[in-house]
């Protein structure tokens, strides 16, 4: 069934029937026409953007491939002198190598000749002591010596006493006679042994003076001996220190030699590695060569597809003009006036965006601008996706403030009806669409759905889908929209002249698919005996996936709104009845145009209320709309 408005509500005569028919394929042909010059338009701006960097990549290429070769021969004379490099420093390393075992072997040395010096020199603190020790007894031995000498002078004075006694002893035997004859003998041997110990004495002295000066001597000779070898000690000590500083020096040289053989070994195996990837790189960049000759090759081809797209692409135009001129030529629908603005004038469209029936409203609004784009006029798209009060007042604000020629709006919030009035003091006139104030405005026309008409053909084909009898709940969206409580307000009104048929429910779910799921089921759960459910607006996909995880799918009537795919495609799998249409594409389209013809001629829409057809698609007719 297809309804235009309440007064051709029910009309089956074959005329009007194939008017119908011939409108819907107009509308369908529309949507295919826009959708073709969107896809056009990007194929065309694709292919000329894919040209453009064909071109730059061919450049490129180009340029690469010169810088290749140019690559190619720093990389070849870059191996050379890695190898060479390499070679160099195999010759460093191996002098590096002799250098090391040369410090190794002056190590070596110098820590023997360290320990010959220790020796040397416990030998030398040796030496020192035995002389010390000789010096020592020289001492003592002169100090014998004094004391020997102490006592010759007292066998000396004893020799003399002696022979003094012996002198008066002889005087005395000699006075003594023959009796003194034998003393006279006795002295005699006792001067001559005086006289003999002392010429004795004398030499003993003479001995021990010669023992004297000889000791002193060596005394001296020790002394001097002993300083010398304190002196060479001392030396020897220095040049020990000195042995042990070119000991450790040696170490650290050593050392750094063998840090210096670590990085020459490093430095050799990275020219190595250097100089094979050298050749790996000799060997990719010749394949780079080989393979920007071949690109430039495709490059070619490829600018020939394109200029083949191209070519394509301007039959696709062609043929898309003489589509809109067949359009055209049975299209009833309204149309700019053949008038161009002098200069450019810019409609504003405001409206939400994100969800597919607005969408499908946009469709509307893009072949309106390809019509009045010919004729000067630019239409600029304002879409709101989270929508808010404040959003809708600052768009509105704008096209006030740039002094829009037109400004069409869906009228979701009653805050905008002063909005209105202010821009039609200004000279720029309103059009609301979809949605209209409850209160009065200046706005020259409303363009949409008659939402009480709709109520009562849902009321009509809900009915006939439940055989005019069985339980109904009715799924609202928010009771504060004025649109759907004219919805609901005719649907009521018209399902109450079934008498077989009782509303047993009212749910809000305020367009959440969630809330519309969760308040479905619990409802459902206490009472099941519901044969009917007719949605006024949102809140659609939770109600029909309610339905399916109770079971109820088929067995439960529901009636929605708009041909979204989910809802088309549930119709023809049976989960929904049927789906009611509002018209969207002349929702977005007709605003425009009637506005840019108020600007040109000051035309005024024929009506205050501009409605759109409403359609009615089930199972019968549902495959018109998902081909």
């Amino acid at each position: 069934m297809s309804f235009f408005n309440k007064n051709k509500k029910g009309n089956n005569a074959n005329g009007a029937a194939d008017s119908d028919q011939l409108q819907d394929f107009i509308d369908l042909t529309k949507t295919n026409v826009i959708t073709l010059s969107e896809s056009i338009d990007n194929v065309t701006a694709s292919v000329d953007e894919a040209i453009e960097d064909t071109s730059s990549v061919t450049q490129v290429v180009q340029d690469v491939a010169k810088s290749t070769d140019q690559q190619l021969n720093l990389v070849q004379n870059t191996t050379a002198r890695v190898e060479q490099l390499h070679s160099t420093v195999d010759a460093i390393t191996e002098s590096i190598n002799h250098v090391q075992q040369l410090a190794a072997g002056s190590n070596e040395a110098v820590n023997k000749g360290q320990q010959n010096l220790d020796i040397y020199k416990d030998h030398i603190e040796e030496i020192t002591k035995s002389m010390q020790n000789t010096a020592n007894f020289i001492g003592v031995l002169r100090e014998n010596v004094t004391e020997i000498a102490d006592t010759i002078k007292l066998i000396v004075r004893i020799s003399d006493q002696l022979n003094m006694l012996s002198m008066n002893s002889s005087i005395e035997a000699a006075r003594a006679g023959e009796a003194g004859r034998g003393f006279s003998v006795v002295s005699h041997q006792i001067t001559v042994l005086s006289n003999d110990t002392k010429a004795r004495i004398g030499s003993i002295n003479e001995i021990l003076k010669k023992i004297i000066e000889s000791s002193g001597n060596v005394e001296d000779s020790i002394t001097e001996s002993i300083e010398d070898l304190n002196e060479s000690n001392e030396i020897f000590t220095e040049t020990l220190y000195s042995f042990e500083d070119i000991t450790n020096k040696n170490a650290a040289v050593l050392d750094k030699i063998q840090g210096i053989s670590k990085e020459i070994n490093n430095i050799s195996h990275v020219a190595q590695t250097t100089s094979d990837m050298g050749q790996q790189l000799t060997e990719s960049a010749q394949s780079i060569s080989e393979m920007t000759e071949r690109v430039n090759t495709i490059m070619d081809q490829e600018q020939e597809s394109f200029s083949k797209i191209s070519n394509s692409i301007g039959g696709l135009q062609f043929m898309l003009g003489r589509l809109e001129g067949l359009v055209n030529k049975y299209n009833k629908d309204i149309r700019p006036v053949a008038k161009s603005a002098t200069k450019t004038i810019k409609i504003g469209v405001i409206m939400p965006f994100g969800h597919e029936f607005w969408q499908q409203v946009r469709e509307g609004v893009v072949y309106a601008t390809k019509e009045v784009a010919r004729r000067n006029c630019e239409v600029d798209f304002m879409p709101i996706e989270d929508i808010t009060l404040e959003k809708y007042v600052n768009a509105v604000n704008k096209c006030i403030d740039e002094k829009y020629a037109g400004i069409a709006m869906v009228g979701y919030y009653e805050e905008l009806a002063p909005l209105v009035d202010k821009a039609a003091s200004r000279g720029i006139p309103c059009i609301t669409f979809n949605s209209e104030f409850e209160t009065p405005s200046k706005r020259l026309t409303f363009v949409g759905q008659n939402a009480y008409d709709s109520g009562v053909i849902s009321a009509d084909t809900i009915a006939s889908k439940m055989g005019e009898r069985g339980n109904l709940l009715v799924v609202t969206s928010d009771r504060s929209i004025t649109n759907h409580e004219l919805r609901r307000s005719g649907f009521m009104e018209t399902i109450s002249k079934y008498k077989g048929i009782k509303v047993v429910g009212l749910i809000e779910c305020h367009d959440s698919n969630d809330e519309a799921y969760d308040k479905v089921k619990e409802y459902l759960s206490r009472d099941k005996n519901v044969d009917g459910i007719y949605i006024v607006a949102g809140g659609q996909g939770g109600t029909v996936q309610c339905l399916a995880d109770l079971g109820l799918t088929g067995k439960v009537k529901v009636v929605l709104y708009d041909f979204m795919k989910d809802n088309l495609e549930a119709i023809s799998k049976g989960a929904v009845a049927a789906a009611i249409g509002q018209d969207p594409f002349r929702q977005g389209h007709d605003p425009i145009i009637y506005l840019f013809n108020n600007a040109m001629t000051g035309e005024v829409p024929p009506e205050k209320n501009m409605w759109t057809k409403i359609d009615v698609v089930d199972k019968h007719n549902v495959a018109n709309y998902l081909n």
